[in-house]
């Protein structure tokens, strides 16, 4: 059986906040719940983008920690001037 478009947009927040580490307690899901349906009342054209972009509206998201992105720079030569 296929999934209703409210069940993908909640299974789409729950991964959201699941990605920034939060566990999907009742609390988490019911706030989730609000929010798929807070979206829905403004129609469902649309409806991923409305819920991923109201998610900060209603949780309260940690920090992310991301690692560099490249080593630290060095000076260096890579050998383009000749002596002499």
């Amino acid at each position: 059986m296929a999934k209703t478009l409210c069940q993908l947009a909640l299974d789409r927040v729950i991964a959201y906040v699941r990605g920034y580490g939060m566990e999907p307690t009742p609390a988490v899901c019911r706030q989730a719940l609000r929010l798929v349906d807070a979206a829905m009342d403004e129609g469902s054209e649309d409806l991923m983008a409305r819920v991923i972009d109201r998610v900060p509206d209603f949780f309260e998201l940690p920090e992310l920690q991301l690692p560099r992105q490249r080593p630290p720079m060095k000076r260096g030569s890579i050998g383009y001037y000749r002596h002499g």
